[in-house]
């Protein structure tokens, strides 16, 4: 299962005199030459538009295997399309599809598309994110691993020590888990900065957890600092959209975000929601886990939260 869009999505103001002055991405070079190649060629061509994200980080080598071609028929590929090599080549790309993987986790590109081109209104849009949302957390469900569910929240529960880790849309994520593991008793920490992670992760033993958050699964601090504690021999938990990723590489366990809407594009949109909706679920699993006795201390929390939060009656006295 791919877990990143399949192209990625026009580029905003590409048209007139600023978008014809500007160099054309490498997608797009490609598919202006494609009519013009053939052969060998073309076998790599089309093998890169039919699954670029697949391509992205290949060697040369992988890449001919790929196409079922010689390493230089790649070679001449990239000289067709205007590239000094390889490198060259696949350094675009990378950067090409880098752009579009942070559209796509902040904006539902399609569907916005969709609605531009007047296939409905402001509503319409409205319910369709909607939708998009609940069919991903539907979708998630429908295909999480009950043992590895299983595994993570008993760890969670008995763990003496727990690191939370996300940088960017997976910051908010750790924030909320963590109070809520905080709430139950569960001894928690997060953070999203890169030294942070390698400073708690220092101080972590085998036995502690580290669990970390990341959409792409590529998230180089959260993989670094992964790969650090593993060295440490202290278990590695990720949570993503993409479990054939480097996250999914160094963790022991990893849950995964799914979506058929990958296939539109909008699966690294949808994931948030989905993620946050799973995270809320493995918290209320895990106040079980420890044998619900975190009730009492819950509602103790509760009622010191209103006390401090709620405003007196006579809030607009101005007293």
């Amino acid at each position: 299962m791919t877990e990143t869009p399949t192209t990625p999505p026009p580029e905003p103001g590409g048209s007139g005199e600023a978008g014809a002055r500007s160099e054309p991405s490498c997608l797009d070079r490609l598919r202006q030459a494609r009519p013009e190649l053939s052969g060998a060629r073309a076998r790599v061509a089309d093998t890169v538009l039919t699954d670029p994200w697949k391509v992205r980080g290949a060697s040369i080598q992988v890449l001919a295997q790929m196409a079922g071609v010689s390493e230089n028929a790649v070679s001449r590929f990239t000289h067709a399309l205007g590239y000094s090599g390889y490198r060259e080549f696949a350094q675009a790309l990378s950067l090409d599809l880098g752009k579009a993987l942070g559209l796509y986790h902040s904006h539902p590109v399609e569907l916005v598309l969709e609605s531009r081109a007047g296939l409905g209104g402001p509503l319409d849009l409205v319910q369709r994110v909607m939708a998009l949302e609940v069919e991903c957390m539907q979708d998630t469900l429908a295909n999480l691993s009950e043992p590895a569910l299983r595994h993570v929240v008993h760890r969670l529960a008995g763990a003496p020590a727990v690191l939370l880790l996300g940088t960017g849309t997976a910051a908010p994520l750790c924030h909320m888990f963590s109070y809520r593991l905080a709430s139950v008793g569960v001894p928690v920490t997060w953070t999203a900065d890169p030294m942070m992670m390698l400073a708690h992760v220092s101080r972590l033993s085998p036995g502690d957890l580290v669990f970390a958050i990341s959409y792409s699964g590529r998230s180089r601090d959260s993989v670094q600092a992964l790969t650090y504690a593993k060295e440490r021999g202290v278990e590695t938990v990720g949570l993503t959209a993409n479990p054939q990723s480097p996250i999914g590489d160094v963790s022991d366990a990893s849950l995964t975000i799914f979506s058929e809407a990958v296939s539109r594009g909008t699966a690294q949109f949808g994931a948030r929601v989905a993620g946050l909706a799973l995270l809320e679920a493995i918290a209320t699993a895990v106040s079980e886990e420890k044998g619900g006795g975190s009730t009492t201390g819950l509602e103790d929390l509760g009622a010191t939260q209103a006390r401090f939060n709620d405003l007196p009656p006579d809030w607009r006295s101005g007293s």
